[in-house]
């Protein structure tokens, strides 16, 4: 594909739906319970997760841990039945997203709470309905631990309905096909 000199390039990315919220708000729970849903439908979905806390590429001394340490920028490790690259520096969401057209329908992501995707916020607390939309926009659905009262924009599910909250989540998947 030639690209006129100045054109912008735009290279397309598959959907994402992120699952945002607090420490221990329920995210993991409801990303696993979501992919199973999606697969279950037939969906080839993909994950990624924001970790805050500068986790180890590899275990201490395993050879791709030798590779990077040695100064490999990027390793890659595989198997007869797996395949995991490891690369010393952040990747964006969007970047992510575009590494996977063609191998995923959906990407679903934990995390990242300023990427610009569609997200479900999950809160423990009242405050954290206030406290997240300063750091995240595009709140498509709130989950809460505590029962909701009154109606809210955007939606807001009480946790402990599993089959309402698990329903809408894949709706919204689904509506980003």
């Amino acid at each position: 594909m030639n690209i006129p000199s100045g054109a912008p390039s735009f290279v397309p990315a598959v959907p994402v739906l992120q699952i945002i919220g607090y420490k221990n708000s329920g995210k993991t729970a409801l990303v696993c319970r979501l992919i199973a849903a999606l697969t279950a439908e037939g969906l080839r979905v993909g994950s990624a997760k924001h970790d805050a806390h500068d986790f180890r590429l590899d275990d201490l001394g395993t050879d791709s841990e030798k590779h990077l340490s040695h100064g490999a920028v990027e390793t890659v490790l595989t198997s007869s039945t797996a395949t995991r690259s490891m690369r010393k520096s952040s990747t964006s969401l969007d970047d992510i997203a575009r590494q996977l057209v063609g191998k995923v329908d959906i990407l679903i992501a934990e995390g990242f709470k300023s990427a610009r995707h569609p997200k479900i916020a999950l809160i423990r607390h009242d405050g954290d309905m206030e406290a997240l939309p300063a750091q995240a926009a595009n709140i498509r659905l709130w989950i809460s631990w505590e029962k909701p009262v009154g109606r809210t924009s955007p939606p807001t599910l009480w946790l402990k309905h599993e089959d309402s909250v698990l329903e809408a989540a894949v709706s919204l998947a689904r509506s980003l096909l």
